[in-house]
């Protein structure tokens, strides 16, 4: 049986942002072209059918996610089918994302506000990746994504000249 604290470190990342703008608008920033490239990666290439893939580019990572729910205005579900995350001596296993599921979940306490409950279910602490990860998940969400949405500016991955 797990001890309290231990349970605690067996959650997945989950994380809640208050964005003052209508669910609307946070909805197609979670579901087309321009929005995913204005807040997460600016190289990618996305699908926006129910059982549809999209694949979205980190340098050398890459992430292919199907599309499992979409509710407009409430929820987009993506399961990972393929990961390769880029980190050489960082990461013993470069695909731990693949079947888990990423859940966006979106609740409009007011018409011009939105409080996104994002879930990754399956990213937990204990995978290589899980600091990487809760780092990223940190900003893309609560800072780019935020303000792509608030004031139309994000701050998505851009592939840097080498």
């Amino acid at each position: 049986m797990l001890q309290s604290s231990n349970a605690h470190d067996m959650r997945s990342y989950q994380c809640t942002v208050a964005i003052s703008s209508p669910a609307r608008k946070v909805y197609e920033a979670l579901t087309t072209p321009q929005g995913l490239q204005g807040w997460w990666t600016a190289t990618c290439e996305v699908a926006t059918d129910l059982g549809a893939e999209s694949t979205f580019h980190f340098g050398r990572t890459c992430n292919i996610m199907r599309i499992e729910r979409l509710v407009p205005g409430s929820e987009v579900r993506w399961r990972c089918v393929h990961q390769y995350h880029h980190a050489p001596g960082e990461l013993t296993h470069p695909d731990e994302w693949i079947n888990t599921l990423l859940v966006f979940r979106l609740f409009a306490p007011t018409l011009a506000s939105t409080l996104l409950d994002f879930e990754h279910v399956g990213l937990m602490p204990g995978l290589d990746c899980y600091e990487i990860c809760e780092r990223g998940w940190d900003h893309f969400l609560k800072h780019s994504l935020k303000n792509y949405v608030e004031i139309g500016q994000g701050d998505p991955y851009r592939e840097t000249a080498a």
